[in-house]
């Protein structure tokens, strides 16, 4: 939904789930793929985008500590980073996008409920 960043006054909206955790946390991978890329992008901080295949990716930002490279084949629950704060969410918390091609799905679709 449509969300307003404190630090940088924007209103954007938020295409993934923003999932609070304590920094440090592992972050793994939700599914076998290729990462494709490591970057830093303004508001979002440190990013990975890796390819699932079939036109599928996943986009985990707000992370530190990453523990994978580009072109690295990685397997589900391979730990790829930790939670941080090296965007400009307040606090540390990992953001989560599903991309199908170029379409945003919501992630509460694909994620199993723990219980």
């Amino acid at each position: 939904g449509t969300q307003k960043n404190p630090v940088l006054k924007t209103i954007t909206e938020n295409s993934g789930i923003d999932i609070k955790a304590e920094k440090g946390t592992p972050v793994k991978a939700i599914l076998d793929g290729v990462v494709t890329t490591i970057t830093y992008i303004r508001g979002f901080g440190n990013t990975i985008i890796i390819d699932h295949g079939s036109g599928f990716y996943t986009v985990y930002t707000h992370v530190e500590n990453v523990h994978i490279y580009e072109k690295q084949y990685i397997s589900t629950g391979t730990i790829i980073a930790t939670v941080g704060e090296s965007g400009t969410l307040s606090g540390s918390i990992l953001h989560f996008e599903i991309w199908k091609n170029k379409i945003k799905l919501n992630p509460e679709n694909w994620l199993a409920k723990r219980t």
